[in-house]
C-alpha cells in the first residue's frame, strides 16, 4: 500500500482560507510556502499570492484570477467553495508531513539511480549526506516559542462550570471514578452547565463505551430531570460520538509512536473548545503502567490544549476498589485539576441518597479548593426519582443501576 504524500482537499481549504483573511500570511508567514503544496495549479495560485504580499498589495480573488488566466476559472472557483478557517496549525502540520514524505520520496528515488551507476560506495555516501542536509534546511522544526517576559499578556486562571465544580480552560483535567460510579452523568451534566453559562461555544463528547441512543437518553434526563431546563439551544451547541476510538500512541514493534491520525483528529474538532474523551485508556495503544509513554501521550494534549485553547477532559477508571487513577502517575502528574467520583455512603459504609454523588479534589494547580470551600463536595448527578421498571434503569442482582 503506497503511503499517502498529498491531499488537494487540504491544501484548498487552506488557500481559500488564506484568500478570504490575507491577514494569515502574517501569522504563518515561515510556513506558507509553494513547497507545502502538491497540485500545480495550488502551486501557481500560492506564488501568486505570495507575489502580491511581498509587493504589499491586495490579494483579491479577481486579482488572482487575472494573474493565473482564465483558463483556470473553474480550478479558482473550486478553491473558494472551501470554507475557510481561522486557525492553519493542524493543516500546515499535515501538509508539511506530507512535504517531507515526497521530499523523502525523492532522495530515495535519486539514491537508487546512484545504485545503478558506477558512482561509488564513497560518493553515493557524500550524495546522501548532502540530499540529507537538503531536506533539513528546507524543512525545518520549530523546537520552541521564545518570548520576552515584558512582551506576553497577564491573565489569570479562567474556569467553565465555576459555581458547580470549576474546571480550568486551556489545559487538561482528568475524572476518575470506579465503574457504574456515573461518569458519562457527569460529563454530560458539566457540557450542559458549560454551554448554558457562555464561555464554551461547543462542545464535543466522545462517549465510546455507551451506543449514543443511551448518551441521548441520559442527556435529556439530565436536561429535563436534573437541571430542569428548557432553552433547546443549548442542544444544538453539544455533539456526541460513540465510533470506535482511535490510539494517539501505539506500539510499533519495539517503538512507541504518535498516530499520524492526531493531526486529522484535531483538525476534525477544531470548532469545539471543550473536548470530553471517554475513557482515555481506549486511546492510549501501549503500556498503561509506562511512565515514560503515558508523560508523551498527555503532552500531545496538553500541547493541544495550550496553543488553541482547548478545555479537555479525559474521563479515566480507577484502581480496583478505590476512585484513584489507575495505571502511570504521569497521567495524574500532566494534568492541572484531578476529580475523584464516588457513591454518597454513610457511616456504615452503605450507599445513600443514590441521586448524589460525593466529588473529591485530589490534585489542584489552580486555587480551585479555595473556590469550592473544601476538597470533598456532594453533587446530584441523577433524577431523584428514577423509575425502575424502565428498561434503561433495571436493577441488577447486585442492586446496582445498569444504566451507569
Amino acid at each position: 500500500m503506497q503511503e499517502q504524500t498529498y491531499d488537494t482537499n487540504l491544501e484548498a481549504t487552506v488557500i481559500s482560507s488564506i484568500i478570504y483573511s490575507p491577514a494569515l500570511l502574517e501569522t504563518y508567514s515561515s510556513k506558507i510556502t509553494k513547497k507545502l503544496f502538491f497540485l500545480p495549479m495550488h502551486i501557481k495560485i500560492v506564488d501568486v499570492i505570495l507575489s502580491l504580499n511581498s509587493a504589499d498589495k491586495i490579494i483579491d480573488e479577481e486579482i488572482i484570477r487575472n494573474k493565473i488566466g482564465h483558463e483556470y476559472e473553474n480550478d479558482l472557483i473550486y478553491i473558494l467553495t472551501k470554507n475557510p478557517i481561522n486557525r492553519l496549525d493542524d493543516y500546515i502540520e499535515i501538509l508539511q508531513d506530507y512535504s517531507i514524505k515526497r521530499d523523502m520520496q525523492s532522495m530515495a528515488m535519486d539514491i537508487s539511480k546512484g545504485l545503478q551507476t558506477s558512482i561509488t560506495g564513497l560518493e553515493l555516501q557524500a550524495k546522501i549526506n548532502n540530499l540529507t542536509q537538503e531536506l533539513s534546511k528546507s524543512n525545518q522544526i520549530e523546537l520552541l516559542d521564545i518570548q520576552n517576559i515584558d512582551d506576553i499578556e497577564d491573565k489569570e486562571v479562567e474556569f467553565i462550570c465555576k459555581e458547580w465544580l470549576p474546571i480550568p480552560v486551556r489545559t487538561v483535567s482528568l475524572v476518575t471514578a470506579p465503574g457504574g460510579t456515573g461518569k458519562s452523568w457527569f460529563v454530560l451534566q458539566l457540557a450542559v452547565r458549560a454551554i448554558q453559562e457562555g464561555k464554551i461555544k461547543k462542545a464535543f463528547l466522545w462517549l465510546s463505551e455507551d451506543p449514543k441512543e443511551i448518551s441521548k437518553n441520559r442527556f435529556n434526563k439530565v436536561f429535563d430531570k436534573v437541571l430542569r431546563l428548557t432553552d433547546q439551544s443549548v442542544k444544538t451547541k453539544i455533539d456526541i460520538s460513540d465510533s470506535p476510538t482511535i490510539q494517539f500512541l501505539y506500539d510499533d514493534q519495539r517503538r512507541v509512536e504518535v498516530s499520524p491520525l492526531f493531526s486529522h483528529f484535531k483538525a476534525k474538532l477544531q470548532e469545539y473548545d471543550l473536548i470530553i474523551l471517554d475513557p482515555l485508556i481506549a486511546f492510549y495503544g501501549t503500556d498503561e503502567n509506562n511512565n515514560s509513554s503515558a508523560r508523551r501521550f498527555m503532552q500531545l494534549f496538553t500541547d493541544w490544549a495550550n496553543k488553541e485553547s482547548k478545555t479537555i477532559i479525559f474521563i479515566h477508571h480507577s484502581t480496583k476498589n478505590t476512585t484513584q487513577s489507575r495505571g502511570a502517575s504521569a497521567f495524574v502528574d500532566a494534568v492541572r485539576t484531578v476529580y475523584e467520583l464516588d457513591k454518597v455512603r454513610d457511616s456504615d459504609g452503605k450507599e445513600k441518597e443514590s441521586h448524589k454523588r460525593e466529588v473529591k479534589l485530589t490534585k489542584d494547580n489552580y486555587g480551585i479548593g479555595s473556590i469550592l470551600g473544601s476538597f470533598s463536595v456532594q453533587r446530584d448527578l441523577f433524577p431523584v426519582k428514577i423509575k425502575y421498571e424502565e428498561t434503561s434503569y433495571k436493577e441488577d442482582s447486585l442492586g446496582m443501576h445498569n444504566d451507569f
